[in-house]
């Protein structure tokens, strides 16, 4: 099959062509493809997400933060932009990011592991995601949409026997005291409600305890295969939300340590619960066994990370 070359160019100014190999998905900020660059120089693959130019303040919002961010084993990698014409003469944003080939969080709980991921593991992802969520506070941002599709999966070792955990989508990422926008008298959600904290109905001003809720969610879903809620509307969600004085219901099977691990969590005062930092020291998070001890030494410092010669490479 003959794939049609697109060519676009950089913020230095130079041009760079690739084929779009196949679409990997579709959202409101534009579709996703599968690129793989003409430049020999450059590494095999990439994902680029594409949107008509007049659209691409999320995204363009998007490269800003992931450039902060770079270098963090546990956030999902940017490599710049560019601009192309597509075939109607439209202008188009495009942003260069880490191809992740073993999918998303979502599908690993659904698919690899049948609807629920041993706790055993749920731990090391967990871990993982404090990490991420440690790095993007420390920078000065709250991610505010947490969720098993917005974290990806990669190989973790280099023979690709065990998955990491990358966040990525920061579409919809806000800096502590900014507030959403939207219409006056409605529950304006930051992201994802049913993963959204009680704090977020009232529209208060983002912090990074939102993400800390949002994490607590993410990891019940691991464990149970489920959101976090049954709701049938988001006015009955926002209602549980506000009125109840209970967190999402955790598994009695569930061992101590993770029970306690979700109840800082789920802290319904935002002051009350532990911060990334603060969650990397609880027993939850630490190994059990001296041979665990140096694996996940390992996962903090990144050292586990194939050689990529895209991993410090910018497009320029």
């Amino acid at each position: 099959m003959d794939y049609a070359v697109v060519k676009g160019v950089t913020r230095g100014g130079s041009t760079l062509e690739w084929i779009n190999v196949k679409t990997l998905g579709e959202g409101s900020y534009g579709v996703v493809h599968l690129v793989k660059p003409i430049k020999p120089d450059l590494d095999p693959i990439f994902a680029v997400k594409s949107c008509p130019c007049q659209d691409s303040l999320s995204l363009q919002k998007e490269q800003r933060i992931l450039r902060r961010l770079v270098g963090c084993p546990y956030i999902v990698q940017c490599f710049g932009d560019t601009l192309s014409i597509d075939e109607e003469g439209e202008v188009v944003y495009n942003l260069f990011l880490e191809y992740a080939p073993r999918g998303d969080l979502f599908d690993l709980i659904t698919k690899r592991y049948w609807g629920k991921i041993p706790e055993c593991n749920a731990r090391f992802y967990a871990r993982m995601l404090v990490l991420g969520l440690r790095n993007i506070h420390e920078r000065g941002y709250v991610h505010c949409d947490l969720k098993p599709e917005n974290i990806l999966v990669f190989p973790f070792d280099l023979n690709g026997l065990i998955n990491g955990l990358k966040i990525a989508d920061f579409g919809l990422a806000k800096q502590p005291g900014e507030r959403v926008d939207g219409p006056p008298g409605k529950v304006n959600f930051p992201g994802t409600a049913v993963n959204m904290p009680p704090e977020s109905v009232e529209n208060v001003k983002i912090s990074a305890s939102l993400d800390i809720w949002s994490l607590g969610c993410v990891v019940l879903q691991m464990i149970t295969g489920e959101p976090p809620w049954e709701y049938e509307n988001l006015t009955d969600l926002a209602i549980k939300l506000f009125h109840s004085r209970n967190p999402p219901k955790i598994p009695e099977n569930m061992s101590s340590a993770g029970k306690d691990f979700l109840m800082k969590c789920f802290a319904r005062n935002p002051s009350e619960r532990w911060t990334a930092a603060m969650l990397l020291n609880h027993p939850y998070l630490l190994p059990d066994l001296p041979s665990q001890t140096n694996f996940l030494h390992r996962a903090q410092a990144g050292s586990h990370l194939p050689s990529m010669k895209h991993q410090t490479m910018q497009l320029n």
